[in-house]
């Protein structure tokens, strides 16, 4: 259903920052495709942006989800290796070449 709310998030997003407002979203950008979305709605209404990047190996990645469904455990049946493992197989590392700004961090701060 993502494709069928990605237009309405869009313009609502674009209202929003028109006015001057910051929005922080929390959305899929593991490929250039989505992320070129994210770039291309704030460029069309000349808003900043900023993409944060955790570069973390898949270790601490782990650690992270299993902590994560000890503290939710309503996300357990979802929050699992296997479903980290088939999700990484999809991921592109951002790169500056697509105009992102991009904030790294590496786990190692």
């Amino acid at each position: 259903f993502s494709a069928q709310l990605k237009p309405l998030v869009k313009k609502h997003v674009q209202n929003i920052l028109s006015v001057g407002t910051d929005v922080v979203m929390d959305f899929p950008a593991n490929t250039q495709k989505l992320r070129k979305w994210f770039l291309d709605m704030a460029s069309e209404v000349n808003a900043s942006h900023q993409l944060i990047f955790l570069n973390l190996n898949n270790e601490q990645c782990l650690r992270q989800i299993a902590q994560r469904r000890n503290e939710q455990p309503e996300r357990a049946a979802f929050d699992t290796e296997a479903v980290f493992i088939h999700v990484t197989k999809f991921f592109e590392v951002p790169e500056a070449s697509e105009g992102l700004n991009i904030l790294e961090f590496s786990g190692k701060e």
